[in-house]
C-alpha cells in the first residue's frame, strides 16, 4: 500500500483520496462494468461476549462470520465492531486473500469499523479516516477508501460507518446520529463531485428516517428495493434493519437479502446484509471517474 494516510480531526479539514493516479495498463484501459457482492455486517464486537456468557467468544464467531460471507459470495464488505482479535483470526484464517482497512495497522488506529474487501477482486487505490460524533459527541473514526475492480478496471469508492445507538449507559443519542448523518452526507457529496461510483455501508441505529435524511441531502438509493424515493418524497417503507447498503443513484442493486438464520443469530446481534451491485461506465455521468482528485472540506457539526 503506497497511498499515504490522512487523519484529520472532524472540525478540522478532511481529504479524500489524496492519492497519485494508479499507474499501469490497468489504470488507462476503458473498464467494462463492475459486478461484485458487499455485505454490511455487524460483527458484534469481542468484548461484547465474554467468557461464560450465553454466546460463543468473538474469536469463534468470526470464523462463523467468515462462512457467512463465503456463503453470500461476499467480495467486499463494511464491518462493524470487528475488534483487534477479531480483526486479526479473520486476517489470519484467510491467509492473505482478503484485507481490511485500517484494520490493525496501530495502536491509533481502530480496526472496529473496517472495510474489508477481496484481493482477488479487488486493489486498493487509496484510504483515509473520517470523524463522526459518537456516544455523547466523542468522535470516532470512519473509514472510506478507494478500490479498483481488477475484472473490469472500475474504480469505486466505499464507506463504512456505525452511528451511535441509544444504550443502558448512553441514553438520548440522536442528536449525535443526526451530527453524524450530517458528516456522511457531506463525505457523499463530495466523493460525488468525482463521478466515481460509490457504497455506502454501515450500522446506522436507525430505520426510515435514516434513510430520508440521507438520500434528501445526498445522491444516493438504496439497495432494499422497498425503500426509495420519488417526486421529491420518501417512502422507507418500514424497513426491519437499522444496517444500510446505499450506492451512488446510477448503481443497480439486485438480491438484496436480510440473512436472519441460525448461523447469524449465534454469530452476532444484527442480520446480515448483502446485495449484488452492478455499475455500468455508460451509465456515469463522467465516463468512469479515472482521475480521483484530492477532496478537501470542512465537515464541523
Amino acid at each position: 500500500m503506497t497511498a499515504a494516510l490522512c487523519v484529520t480531526a472532524l472540525t478540522g479539514a478532511v481529504a479524500v483520496s489524496g492519492v497519485a493516479p494508479a499507474s499501469g495498463a490497468a489504470a488507462h484501459r476503458t473498464p467494462v462494468a463492475s459486478h461484485y457482492t458487499v455485505s454490511s455486517f455487524n460483527v458484534l464486537g469481542a468484548s461484547h461476549t465474554p467468557p461464560g456468557g450465553k454466546r460463543a467468544s468473538g474469536s469463534t464467531r468470526i470464523v462463523w462470520v467468515d462462512r457467512l460471507l463465503a456463503r453470500h459470495h461476499v467480495q467486499v464488505a463494511g464491518f462493524q465492531e470487528m475488534q483487534a482479535s477479531q480483526a486479526t483470526k479473520f486476517l489470519a484464517i484467510n491467509r492473505g486473500t482478503w484485507n481490511l482497512y485500517p484494520g490493525v495497522q496501530g495502536k491509533k488506529l481502530d480496526s472496529d469499523n473496517s472495510v474489508g474487501w477481496s484481493k482477488a477482486k479487488f486493489r486498493f487505490v487509496s484510504g483515509t479516516l473520517i470523524r463522526i460524533p459518537y456516544f455523547d459527541g466523542h468522535t470516532r473514526n470512519m473509514p472510506v477508501v478507494l478500490l479498483r475492480d481488477k475484472t473490469s478496471g472500475m474504480l469505486t469508492y466505499f464507506a463504512n460507518f456505525h452511528n451511535p445507538a441509544d444504550t443502558q449507559h448512553y441514553r438520548n443519542q440522536q442528536k449525535w446520529r443526526r451530527a453524524a448523518t450530517r458528516v456522511e452526507i457531506r463525505l457523499e457529496n463530495r466523493l460525488a463531485l468525482t463521478g466515481i461510483p460509490r457504497i455506502l455501508t454501515g450500522d446506522m441505529n436507525e430505520r426510515g428516517a435514516y434513510f430520508c435524511r440521507v438520500t434528501a441531502g445526498a445522491p444516493l438509493k438504496a439497495a432494499r428495493a422497498a425503500s426509495y424515493r420519488s417526486g421529491g418524497r420518501c417512502y422507507p417503507h418500514r424497513p426491519r434493519a437499522v444496517d444500510w447498503v446505499l450506492g451512488s443513484v446510477r448503481t443497480t442493486f439486485t438480491n438484496y437479502f436480510e440473512d436472519r438464520s441460525h448461523l447469524v443469530d449465534i454469530t452476532t446481534d444484527h442480520p446480515v446484509i448483502t446485495s449484488d451491485v452492478s455499475v455500468d461506465p455508460a451509465d456515469l455521468p463522467n465516463g468512469w471517474g479515472s482521475r480521483p482528485a484530492p477532496l478537501v472540506f470542512r465537515s464541523g457539526y
